[in-house]
């Protein structure tokens, strides 16, 4: 086993034998001062991976993705048959981890004593057969009854905020914050068009940010003025680089919102979400956990495969800006710990995903616009209402604020038209 590997299985056992977004880091930090930075992946001819995909009865599971990562982070896809077998050929000789994932399933990978990787060895010109993978049934961890009690949900500000575009934009904004698993959300805002009765419901929109949630308050705004309820979350400090942890929070936000703990105004009808950049990393995992709790989704120069944009990473294909450098070490080497990048990969799970709006940059130098080509022809291929925008543009993001552009603007009212026709009002 390579030495850096060594040292990181050393990482992983001092901080209990479980991978950490902070342990990835420092495998990664090892690796780069060892100079083994971008991961080595052999030339050497390849070889081929067989193996079951089976539920927790021991029954074969038709349809499960089954994945091998490089590396380097280039995902070997495969589909399981009738009988749950599945055939991998192309692989690069090393050591890797399968994971798998099927409708309705939750996420795995192969594991062996103490909780750690069970490595399976791939070689030149041989077929190697891997354990049977055994698939549990997904059940999203169980929120806290009286949620907003026993996360003390909780008002930090209340005021009025405007927006240039569109014109004469205005909401009345109610800031939140809450406790849970450890943390202090201070993320967490309600916007509403301004002067709103506070008895009237509205058509929910459920807002993802990438970075902190008031840098988009000219888009929240923008939105409420069209009378929508914004609930709008964005990822704390506190978390780090721990995206599930973001998602779980995003989870308690969606969950208060339809709970009726923002008060009347926002209505018991299913919300629309809208992510983008890495926020489309927690929101494909609320996708998940929400079930048909949404209407449909919104991603905006996001991610639809966390392996290939892995692969972009460490081939130096993408430029990652502060405080993001470090998310996909993060998540830890791809073939030893696929389970993460399978996680935030929604392209493996498109026929769960409700109506599909994507909208992508050619000019994308974060998440290139391959990831909205992947994700799109997944999703057409489940058959799910998909709608698509591509445009060219300097930005990466929706920006409605004082650097509008005429894309900008365009994406703005297509991103209206398709609330409006898979929405839900109350």
């Amino acid at each position: 086993m390579p030495l850096h590997h060594v040292l990181l299985f050393c990482a992983l056992w001092l901080a209990g034998c479980q991978p950490s977004p902070q342990s990835n880091v420092l495998g990664y930090t090892i690796s780069t001062w060892l100079g083994t930075q971008p991961p080595p992946v052999s030339s050497a001819p390849p070889g081929a991976l067989v193996g079951r995909i089976l539920d927790e009865a021991g029954r074969p599971i038709a349809g499960a993705s089954v994945i091998v990562a490089q590396p380097d982070g280039l995902p070997h896809r495969a589909l399981t048959d009738a009988d749950g077998v599945y055939s991998i050929a192309g692989v690069p000789p090393g050591q890797y981890v399968p994971a798998a994932v099927a409708p309705g399933f939750a996420e795995a990978a192969l594991t062996g004593l103490f909780g750690l990787p069970k490595l399976v060895t791939i070689r030149s010109n041989a077929v190697t057969q891997a354990p049977a993978l055994t698939l549990n049934p997904y059940r999203p961890k169980p929120l806290p009854d009286n949620l907003a009690e026993a996360i003390h949900l909780r008002q930090t500000a209340v005021y009025t905020a405007t927006a240039a575009f569109p014109e004469n934009a205005a909401a009345d904004v109610v800031a939140y914050a809450f406790d849970f698993e450890g943390a202090v959300v201070d993320t967490l805002r309600l916007y509403l068009p301004k002067g709103h009765p506070g008895d009237a419901p509205l058509p929910l929109l459920f807002m993802v940010y990438p970075s902190p949630v008031d840098n988009w308050q000219d888009v929240s705004v923008a939105f409420a003025s069209e009378r929508y309820a914004v609930v709008a979350i964005s990822p704390t400090a506190a978390r780090g680089v721990d995206a599930e942890a973001h998602a779980q929070d995003a989870r308690v936000a969606l969950a208060l919102a339809r709970s009726g703990a923002f008060g009347p105004a926002v209505g018991d009808n299913r919300p629309m979400a809208m992510g983008g950049s890495f926020s489309s990393a927690i929101l494909s995992r609320l996708l998940r956990s929400a079930g048909d709790e949404l209407t449909g989704w919104v991603t905006v120069g996001g991610l639809a495969n966390a392996f290939t944009a892995a692969h972009d990473f460490y081939m130096g294909r993408i430029s990652i800006p502060p405080p993001f450098e470090l998310l996909v070490p993060a998540l830890g080497p791809p073939n030893l710990y696929p389970l993460p990048f399978l996680m935030f990969s929604p392209v493996y799970v498109a026929g769960e995903l409700p109506p599909t709006m994507i909208i992508h940059t050619a000019a994308d130098e974060i998440l290139r616009i391959e990831q909205a080509y992947e994700l799109a022809e997944a999703v057409a291929a489940a058959g799910v209402p998909l709608e698509t925008y591509y445009y060219e543009d300097e930005s990466h993001y929706l920006g409605i604020g004082a650097d509008l552009t005429d894309a900008g603007r365009e994406i703005f009212y297509r991103i209206l038209d398709f609330l409006e026709r898979y929405g839900e009002k109350p």
